[in-house]
């Protein structure tokens, strides 16, 4: 348990060091924040509803899990959804499969070096093995 909360970790610390060091994987992320910051205010002024509700709406849009309690009932407000849907959507699953394909990244690396030291020790005990047997 504890190696895969320490991984969720690193990968959580390569996606934001993606973040910082590619441009186009920060705009990715540029336009969630926008997306989720324009569909929060919208919801959040036009329907009434609470900030955190409107937040929890914008969001779940966008990972198209939104709760359907929840779902607009001012007529401006379901053809602001649905643009929304449309433009956000296709904007959230690029940066969720890009950001996928960072943890897999990492996670091959991450193989890559606990296989490299699976080896040095391998090779290191039959070193010591082969040295003792000469003397």
């Amino acid at each position: 348990m504890l190696l895969e909360l320490a991984l969720s970790g690193k990968f959580i610390y390569d996606i934001v060091k993606r973040l910082i060091n590619d441009k186009v994987f920060r705009t990715l992320g540029f336009l969630i924040f926008v997306l989720i910051l324009v569909g929060t205010l919208f919801f959040w002024l036009v329907e009434g509803r609470t900030f955190l509700q409107a937040l929890a709406y914008a969001v779940g849009t966008l990972s198209m899990n939104s709760p359907y309690n929840l779902a607009p009932q001012k007529t401006i407000s379901v053809i602001f959804n649905i643009v929304y849907i449309f433009i956000g959507v296709g904007v959230y699953l690029i940066f969720i499969m890009e950001a996928g394909r960072t943890i897999i990244s990492a996670h091959h690396e991450f193989e890559k070096k606990m296989a490299e030291r699976k080896a040095a020790k391998k090779a290191a005990k039959a070193a010591k093995k082969a040295a003792s047997q000469n003397q």
